[in-house]
């Protein structure tokens, strides 16, 4: 995969949050779905988004309905993504199911801005190794050598350097600050749809993208995961730290969700915690 395509492609999230705003901007006017998509720019530097927007104003086109279209083609979807959306069409509740995605989608984009960050420097050291390394060529008077050494690493490096790219990316991404803010991140926002708590478990596990907790979760029954309280259910996981489960206890007491899970996915994407 081309380097540039590959650095582009890590904005999915971003691009992702404003085709959601759009989208609600629209919604929230009175437009209908056909007319709001097409309304939109296209996103040509997603093809991943301009391909979903394309997607869903061809089928909203021929009348189809939102919740249809995302079982018909899911792999333009990730799971939170399509259950908000169908929920929030068959309850009449898309606007806010529009809203909440756009947030969600926002805090995604601010963990990649810091895994950018972190990955701008080495690969600044690549492209320079790319000149020095094979400058004993030019020290000696093999210029020719030299140029075609160079011209052969940046090749590489921008055909190649893509898929590095995003397994460095993909491994950033795992580490357990971020892992924790997509967790609670989605455990708000499935609260605040109106999910079912099951649901809402099922759906936090899929968007934190952890082993750790998806084995610790699929152990437990589902019932079991759908009645008892969130601290209960991610209790013992070596995922979720102490801080982590009182807050959830503070939540399940409370049965303020929404509020106090909120405020701990915004201290886990402002960089909370040294791991």
């Amino acid at each position: 995969m081309l380097l540039t395509r590959a650095w582009n492609e890590l904005d999915v999230a971003r691009f992702k949050a404003e085709f959601y705003r759009m989208w609600h901007a629209g919604h929230h006017a009175g437009l209908d779905y056909p007319t709001t998509l097409a309304s939109m720019h296209q996103f040509q530097r997603s093809r991943n988004v301009e391909k979903l927007r394309s997607y869903l104003l061809a089928g909203t086109r021929r009348r189809a309905s939102v919740a249809s279209l995302t079982k018909t083609n899911p792999q333009l979807f990730v799971p939170f993504e399509a259950a908000l959306l169908v929920l929030g069409e068959e309850t009449g509740t898309l606007e806010a199911s529009l809203r909440l995605l756009a947030d969600y989608f926002a805090a995604e984009h601010r963990m990649i801005l810091w895994i950018k960050k972190k990955m701008s420097y080495p690969m600044f050291q690549v492209l320079a190794a790319t000149f020095i390394a094979p400058f004993p060529l030019l020290f000696f008077g093999h210029t020719g050598q030299y140029l075609l050494a160079v011209a052969g690493g940046l090749t590489l490096l921008f055909t190649a350097g893509g898929s590095l790219l995003l397994a460095a990316a993909k491994w950033y991404g795992r580490r357990p600050k971020f892992v924790r803010g997509r967790l609670a991140r989605a455990l708000t926002i499935g609260v605040e749809a109106g999910l079912p708590l099951g649901r809402v478990v099922e759906l936090a596990v899929d968007a934190a993208a952890s082993p750790a907790i998806k084995i610790h979760v699929a152990g437990q029954q589902a019932s079991a995961v759908s009645s008892q309280p969130l601290a209960k259910t991610f209790a013992g996981c070596e995922m979720i730290p102490r801080e982590m489960l009182a807050t959830m206890e503070v939540a399940d007491a409370t049965g303020n969700y929404s509020e106090t899970l909120k405020r701990l996915a915004d201290l886990y994407d402002g960089g909370y915690g040294a791991n």
